[in-house]
């Protein structure tokens, strides 16, 4: 039986929120397209919500089997291993088409051919070494150059050696199904957002300030709120950019997502796109993390979509109507709703308050799994920071699956919470796992209670585990007092290098 976890909350890198509301209610599963699903339905209760959600994953489960590049036994799978003329299924045959439409239109940007070359990547990332860039671009030339017929009267498809990998479409594509299924199901009164891996796509009565999304900025510290918020009554986003999925080959990080005209990966930079459907938006943020900005720009307002591109150095760029679907958001912490009293424990005889300006920046290292050649899977990540009692004051993030099955895995912040009588209060804040790399967090000082912590002795923790994997503590204990100050923890197991940096904002810092 599939897990399905009922929740009061839709929470991925975009985050989908809604206004408190009665009869809204919220579903999560997790190893769903080897990421996590959310569903947001409107105006149902528990009973028809179900429903809802077991026809779009009966349709995600369905379409899995057909367009899956990572299983051995889908049609695609099949496809890809075929020698002469394939009869495809009409939605193999209908994503194909799509994928060499978009290839067509675009110059060169967007191509679902690719998949040799992301197998030399992928062999790279398994070995180590860094893949021939002679042979790479040589292998991509050859899949563009190859003929490909597709024959809409019998859905026959006819390739010349080309392996499709049809990811960058084929998320949009299930996700646009999956809602259609879930709306076969629902009132007309009903609307219904689903999110699989931060590609969004809704349709029905949206809330009243409409279907609010969160986007973040990979280069901002994990715990800090979105710089910018969108409301769309209907339709789809994608984003595209940097992140778990990034190709690890020795102390390289790589974008996943490859040029077409040279096989290799395309220049780092965040895409958002909004579009009429998900198949759409997915192809299109594939395109402009390729396309120069312009161009990518250009097809953007003829296709009829509103897209944000963040290049590396954090420039952004924007359709003309991007600023429309914007809703004001505050660059800060995200911050737990403060009660309506200061628990007593926290109330000091010496309240010193931090030197104004004060931040603490905590820096940590996810390392490169040592099983070379395995997928694993990213692992969980809690930061939170400990009193002089060893009391936990405030939990900056928990970085994983959402199910309380797993919260755990990081047993003594879990643990802490549970001493502190708050078990239930991590749903709030839990948000997808990291791959390899470096990362940051900020802690501002503020407690989860919404107090201010004083000047005083405390311990910043970092813990990580994985599922199947180690398990990594490392506490930092520092005084937090007029002073600037620092500390440090050596690398173990599951976690790289941890550090801790507390004065004034670095200029230029976020905040």
């Amino acid at each position: 039986m599939r897990p399905i976890t009922l929740a009061l909350f839709a929470a991925t890198a975009m985050a989908s929120v809604q206004p408190a509301h009665a009869e809204v209610q919220r579903f999560h599963a997790d190893h769903v397209l080897g990421t996590a699903l959310d569903i947001v339905i409107g105006n149902a209760d528990s009973a028809q919500a179900e429903r809802i959600v077991a026809a779009a994953r009966d349709e995600i489960d369905r379409l899995d089997s057909v367009l899956s590049g990572w299983r051995g036994d889908s049609e695609l799978a099949r496809l890809n291993a075929s020698s002469g003329p394939f009869a495809a299924s009409a939605d193999l045959f209908a994503v194909i088409q799509q994928c060499e439409a978009w290839r067509k239109a675009c110059g060169g940007a967007f191509s679902a051919r690719l998949g040799a070359v992301e197998r030399l990547w992928r062999d790279g990332e398994a070995t180590g070494r860094r893949p021939s860039a002679k042979i790479v671009r040589a292998t991509a030339q050859k899949a563009e150059q190859a003929d490909v017929r597709l024959d809409a009267a019998t859905n026959t498809i006819e390739r010349s050696g080309v392996v499709f990998a049809v990811d960058a479409l084929a998320k949009g594509y299930i996700i646009d199904a999956a809602l259609a299924a879930a709306r076969r199901k629902a009132t007309p009164d009903q609307g219904v957002l689903i999110d699989i891996g931060g590609d969004i796509a809704c349709a029905g009565p949206a809330p009243a300030a409409g279907w609010r999304i969160g986007l973040a900025r990979g280069a901002d510290a994990d715990n800090l709120a979105p710089r910018q918020a969108l409301s769309i009554d209907c339709g789809a986003i994608a984003t595209s950019g940097g992140g778990a999925r990034d190709l690890r080959i020795g102390d390289q990080a790589l974008i996943h997502v490859v040029n077409p005209r040279t096989g290799e990966p395309a220049e780092r930079r965040t895409v958002s796109v909004v579009a009429r459907s998900a198949a759409e938006a997915d192809a299109l943020a594939t395109v402009l993390g390729v396309a120069p900005v312009p161009e990518g720009l250009a097809l953007a307002r003829l296709s009829g979509a509103e897209a944000r591109i963040v290049a590396a150095d954090g420039a952004e760029h924007a359709t003309e109507g991007w600023s429309n679907l914007l809703l004001p958001v505050a660059a800060s912490c995200a911050e737990a709703p403060p009660p309506a009293l200061q628990p007593a424990s926290l109330v000091r005889v010496q309240n010193r308050a931090w030197p104004s300006g004060y931040r603490v920046d905590i820096g940590y290292e996810i390392p490169r799994p040592p099983q070379a050649g395995r997928r694993v899977k990213p692992p969980f990540v809690a930061i939170w920071i400990a009193d002089a009692n060893g009391k936990l004051i405030r939990t900056l993030f928990h970085l994983g699956d959402h199910p309380p099955r797993y919260l755990d895995s990081n047993y003594v912040w879990y643990n802490a919470l549970g001493a502190a009588g708050r078990a239930n209060e991590l749903m709030s804040v839990t948000r997808p796992s990291r791959g390899p790399g470096q990362y940051t967090a900020v802690w501002d000082g503020k407690t989860d209670a919404g107090g201010v912590a004083p000047q005083g002795r405390y311990t910043i923790n970092v813990e990580i585990s994985r599922e199947h994997g180690g398990h990594s503590l490392q506490s930092m204990p520092v005084t937090l007092g007029a002073a600037p100050t620092n500390a440090a923890a050596a690398g173990q197991g599951e976690s790289g290098p941890a550090s801790v940096r507390y004065g004034p904002a670095l200029q230029g810092s976020d905040t």
